[in-house]
């Protein structure tokens, strides 16, 4: 059958949450391989996978597919123990998909028989997941001549499916194939509802089925047979039930102390698998999560329409603006009223909107759990990543521009940060290497650190090389956070060779100008023989922000308000008294400002008062005097463009409500000039404020 293009995309998106799915269960499952639930949710993928290909007629794939699948139905019923054989397959397995199911590759040209027969030969071994008991086991009793269903021996399948042009979607035979694996199946077809030649649709199915399975002990029961059929249109074509019906499940008596020895002499208990929970505790889990699944409701909707939906709110809330501005200036109640609503619903609309965006950072996080873990052991390094902050919300666009620059982050870390295993216990150091990932959020940005406790960087002999390769001037002065900063110069490397991890000195390039593009901050902290720290600050978002609008001169600014604490009074006799030592005392803390006439050199004589505006920001207070402060005012955040490109102190630019500009301030930037300038200056400790309504 042919599929559209849309429906092709639909299926691409799923393949590639189930590969994430999968490579992430997997992962855990390495470091908690007793964990029954990681069982399930690798079952849950696999099969998953295994239902779209099949819909998409990729034999290959669904072939492979069941075989994993078979391998962890023997780990979920305890036939086998999860060791590094088994996930060293499993993750060459994932790996294979993704080549196999990429958009427009030949699956049965990707095919690997060589892989295909790792496979099998492990699921021909099949070692037992308990080692056996010296003595021999007592023998079973006869198993009662009606089939107990709380054994889960006999289970009775009725299968009719309903739903118009199932063959298209969905063979059978498959299912019914995937029931035999569950163990010995008798099958029955009913040919009675097949109609006339003339009057059968070859799309549709007319077939009905009955089947007798008999599931051997710790197998899943009824919870194995339904995950077959788990993904039918209609769920009601499938009845899955004891033999002789409900009514012969037997109520089982709680056995009291005296019967305890009778019961356990009577019926030999198996062994007890570490793969796999109880049943009752696997049947309350999917309970509880088909109960969660009815009451969360999900829409997948095109990322290009929501971009589209975001700039539509920037441009209502400019339009917003320009009302709330007219309405101010005509003075009249009902036009003013009206205005003030509008603007509350715009105000909802917004964010409701880019709370749409907004996505936990831990989707990215976690497929960087794999590079770690292929990437160490091809150097020969022991590399544990530890990700916090999982949960941390960013917006959509900015997580996806993510990605190259936290490989290379990361790719360096592993080569050059972390040392070899004898070289750290040499040191004093865990064999073990670490790099801990984290995100938080702080004030209108997020923070994002990768942490190392590897050999750190020697700030000399980063000079020297970057002096080596003529990238510096040799008698230029550099601070040691300006000397880290040269690692992110194109063309820098400190590697001695070549490989194929690092050494052409392009990585650290990427980065810097992929965060430049986000309007993102780098800083690089290091301490030769105790690792590095780099840490990366973005904005919540690259659309619409909450601003408070100020005046310097003849020209109009915004501050994120996210970032501002208060306003106050500045005297002119004041600004005088101070010098060039800009600081004034606030409630007991002496707090350091500056004039943004003076940093951006603007004309004209400054107001008798002036105002202040108290920023914080990393745990500091910072003021910015300005003549004049307009008000709030919500802000589009549009880019100065590749002619300007970047301005130190500006990060983005905004259309007013009416039609004028306002420079976005960039707070960091202003920060950092304000330090230069008390390194520069001594700072009065007489000076004093008084503070004023904003």
């Amino acid at each position: 059958m042919v599929f559209d293009a849309e429906t092709r995309a639909l299926f691409q998106e799923e393949v590639q949450e189930n590969l994430a799915e999968l490579d992430g269960a997997l992962l855990e499952l390495e470091k908690a391989p007793d964990e029954a639930e990681l069982v399930d949710r690798i079952f849950r993928a696999v099969h998953t996978l295994k239902g779209a290909c099949d819909m998409f007629g990729l034999s290959p794939v669904v072939a492979l597919a069941h075989n994993l699948e078979s391998l962890f139905d023997q780990v979920r019923s305890g036939m086998r123990r999860v060791d590094k054989p088994l996930l060293d397959v499993a993750f060459a397995v994932k790996d294979r998909f993704a080549l196999m199911l990429a958009d427009g590759a030949d699956a049965a040209a990707m095919e690997d028989p060589e892989l295909s027969a790792r496979l099998a030969c492990l699921l021909e071994a099949a070692p037992a997941a308990e080692d056996p008991p010296a003595a021999a086991a007592p023998t079973p009793p006869d198993p009662p001549s009606t089939p107990v269903a709380g054994d889960g021996t006999v289970w009775h399948v009725r299968f009719a499916p309903s739903d118009p042009g199932h063959l298209t979607k969905s063979d059978p035979l498959a299912l019914l194939d995937d029931v035999r694996a569950l163990g010995p199946t008798t099958v029955r077809c009913d040919l009675s509802a097949v109609p006339e030649l003339a009057e059968l649709d070859p799309d549709t199915c007319y077939l009905r089925f009955e089947a007798d399975c008999v599931m051997p002990p710790g197998s899943g029961g009824d919870n194995a047979l339904r995950d077959v059929f788990l993904f039918l249109e209609n769920p009601e074509d499938v009845v899955v039930e004891p033999e002789g019906g409900p009514e012969a499940v037997p109520a089982v008596p709680d056995a009291t102390a005296a019967e305890a020895p009778a019961a356990a002499e009577a019926v030999p208990t198996p062994a007890p698998s570490p793969c796999r929970e109880p049943q009752s505790t696997a049947a309350e889990a999917k309970r509880s999560a088909h109960a969660k699944k009815e009451s969360m409701q999900s829409l997948r909707v095109d990322a290009a329409k929501l971009d589209d939906l975001v700039n539509l709110v920037g441009e209502l809330v400019i339009a917003q603006a320009r009302l709330t501005q007219l309405a101010s200036g005509m003075g009249h109640p009902a036009l003013t009223s009206v205005a003030e609503e509008i603007e509350r619903l715009s105000n909802d609309l917004r964010d409701n909107t880019l709370g749409i965006r907004m996505l936990p950072i831990g989707t990215t996080f976690s497929r960087f759990r794999r590079l770690v873990r292929d990437l160490s052991a091809e150097m020969g390094k022991s590399i544990e990543l530890v990700t916090e902050g999982g949960e941390t919300e960013l917006d959509k666009t900015v997580i996806e521009q993510l990605n190259d620059p936290l490989v290379h982050l990361l790719r360096n870390s592993i080569d050059h940060g972390i040392e070899p295993p004898a070289d750290r216990l040499a040191a004093g150091k865990p064999e073990t290497g670490s790099i801990v990932l984290a995100a938080e959020h702080a004030g209108g940005e997020v923070l994002l650190s990768i942490t190392d406790d590897g050999r750190g960087m020697d700030p000399e002999r980063i000079r020297a090389k970057a002096v080596e390769k003529g990238l510096v001037a040799p008698d230029v002065r550099l601070s040691e956070s300006d000397i880290f900063n040269l690692i992110f110069l194109p063309g820098f490397s400190t590697a001695e060779k070549v490989t194929n991890v690092s050494g052409r000195g392009v990585g650290m390039d990427v980065v810097k100008r992929s965060m430049d593009s986000l309007r993102g901050k780098i800083e690089v902290h290091s301490e030769l023989g105790r690792g590095t720290r780099i840490i990366i600050r973005l904005p919540l978002t690259l659309a619409i922000i909450d601003g408070l609008q100020i005046k310097a001169g003849d020209d109009q600014y915004i501050i994120p308000l996210s970032l501002v604490e208060e306003c106050l009074e500045l005297p002119r006799e004041q600004v005088l008294a101070a010098g060039r030592g800009r600081s004034l005392q606030l409630r007991g803390e002496l707090v350091p400002y500056i004039r943004l006439r003076e940093a951006f050199d603007l004309r004209g004589t400054p107001p008798s008062i002036e105002q202040v505006v108290v920023t914080h920001f990393e745990g500091e207070r910072t003021g910015i005097a300005v003549d004049e402060i307009m008000g709030q005012q919500q802000t589009v955040i549009k880019s100065l463009g590749g002619y300007i490109g970047t301005v130190s102190g500006i990060s983005g630019a905004t259309i007013n409500g009416d039609g004028t500009m306002s420079l976005i301030l960039d707070i960091p930037s202003l920060v950092a000039s304000i330090k230069r300038m008390a390194a520069a200056s001594r700072l009065p400790d007489n000076s004093s404020i008084r503070a004023s309504a904003p």
